[in-house]
């Protein structure tokens, strides 16, 4: 199961790319992390599509989910209407800067899951992290941008608007490298249905 498209590495590659505030030096910088956030849906299961893999899912306001329960959730055929659920989604967006020749520019997926022993409750949990390391080509302090170069050799120009963040550029230069870390899971937990 694939969290996040080419696509979606690319927008928080840049945002985080702009955001950069850290100053380089000749030893990497802590990774910091830029955004951070986890969101638990609980509720109970209002429909179950056996053949599709979907279910509904009404939470405490009343509303509706769908979800699609992949190959991830074991014991998929024992999930009823009626059910409690609980969807942790959880993701996180790090950022790193490298002097320059410390790292080959270039994209990493790592994937992650675990699945509950057969027979027992049916749930799961799948993640995903993906790393990105761009070359800063170019810095331009007075007027607030940072060009990079990406793994697929795209030049960008970033401006960078927050005056709090300003203040880092004049610490980049040319050849340094921002590695920025994205990583998202999400985990099902299936309870018993109330008596």
């Amino acid at each position: 199961m694939r969290l996040i498209g080419p696509t979606s590495v690319l927008v928080i590659a840049l945002v985080a790319l702009a955001a950069c505030s850290s100053s380089p030096s000749s030893k990497s910088t802590a990774p910091v992390t830029l955004a951070s956030e986890q969101v638990t849906l609980e509720g109970s299961i209002t429909r179950v599509d056996r053949t599709q893999r979907m279910v509904t899912i009404r939470g405490a306001d009343g509303g509706e989910v769908d979800f699609f329960a992949g190959e991830q959730v074991r014991n998929f055929e024992r999930l009823q209407v009626g059910d409690r659920v609980a969807l942790d989604y959880t993701t996180a967006v790090a950022l790193e800067i490298q002097p320059a020749g410390s790292a080959e520019v270039g994209a990493t997926v790592e994937q992650g899951r675990s699945v509950p022993a057969a027979g027992a409750r049916p749930g799961g949990a799948v993640s995903e992290t993906v790393t990105v390391v761009a070359e800063v080509v170019a810095v331009d302090a007075a007027a607030n941008t940072v060009t990079v170069r990406g793994p697929r050799g795209n030049v960008v120009t970033l401006d960078v608007v927050r005056e709090d963040l300003r203040a880092g550029l004049r610490r980049l230069k040319a050849g340094d490298l921002l590695r920025v870390t994205f990583s998202e899971a999400v985990a099902v937990d299936i309870r018993p249905r109330p008596q």
